[in-house]
């Protein structure tokens, strides 16, 4: 096994911070479950982390959810999805674990995309993710939104519609044009970006999750208004009643 690295990868441990109790000092202060209270700024230092083992390929396209590595002025201490207690727990290590029973050699990576989300107006995917293209994937996750400006909801005529931005990325990512691609509802509820992103997945003829009835559950919500182990663990399974259906299929071949 080895390892291609973009930015820095790293996997650390912390102690778990869970909704309810009084958080530790820099913690930001859960109000609002819908509320996404974390700043979509250097969440990261890159915007590529892949992980190279030969077998099949799966590249996870999100922001913070899917990885943010620490920062200490706002009191995240770990390298993983927030706001899991540790990255085995985070939606992406959950899913490749599941998923190595049918490839040990899995190969997979990540395109954070909370810079895209900021930036969609005026950034093209050529300037974020050319090392996530190259990676060639054989199946994509998109699983995100919540750091585009809530502005955008009620704008009548923006500079450029979030969907088009959201199918240029989907087609840029998918090198071969052969990938399979799974679409999602973000966490946060913003209908608006959902229905686009759903128009995006038909057009292409992808498949496109509802995970409604995890985000609007307390318990799936954990330090940061971010999915705490419960959530991510929700997640990672109602993704996974996509993927390994998608995964065994290639490893059938």
């Amino acid at each position: 096994m080895w390892l291609w690295q973009i930015g820095i990868i790293c996997i650390s441990s912390a102690r778990t911070i869970k909704s309810g109790k009084k958080p530790r000092k820099g913690v930001l202060k859960m109000t609002n479950f819908q509320e996404n209270i974390v700043p979509a700024e250097n969440q990261n230092s890159g915007n590529v982390f892949l992980h190279i083992n030969g077998g099949i390929k799966i590249l996870f396209a999100g922001n913070s959810i899917t990885k943010h590595e620490p920062k200490p002025s706002i009191g995240w201490n770990r390298d993983c999805g927030m706001a899991a207690s540790c990255a085995e727990k985070d939606y992406v290590h959950l899913i490749v674990e599941r998923l190595k029973k049918y490839d040990p050699r899995l190969s997979y990576g990540i395109a954070q995309v909370a810079a895209f989300e900021r930036g969609f107006f005026n950034k093209t995917p050529d300037m974020l993710y050319s090392a996530a293209r190259e990676f060639d994937p054989d199946i994509i996750v998109m699983f995100f939104g919540a750091n585009v400006s809530k502005d955008y909801d009620n704008m009548q005529n923006p500079p450029k519609k979030f969907g088009e931005a959201y199918a240029e990325l989907r087609r840029y990512l998918d090198k071969s044009g052969k990938a399979r691609v799974f679409h999602s509802e973000g966490f946060y509820i913003r209908p608006v970006l959902d229905a686009e992103k759903e128009k995006a997945a038909a057009e292409s003829g992808d498949v496109f999750i509802r995970i409604d009835d995890i985000r609007t559950r307390e318990d799936t919500h954990g330090a940061f208004n971010h999915p705490g182990d419960t959530g991510m663990q929700a997640i990672a399974d109602r993704f996974l009643e996509y993927l390994e259906p998608a995964v065994k299929k290639l490893t059938e071949k």
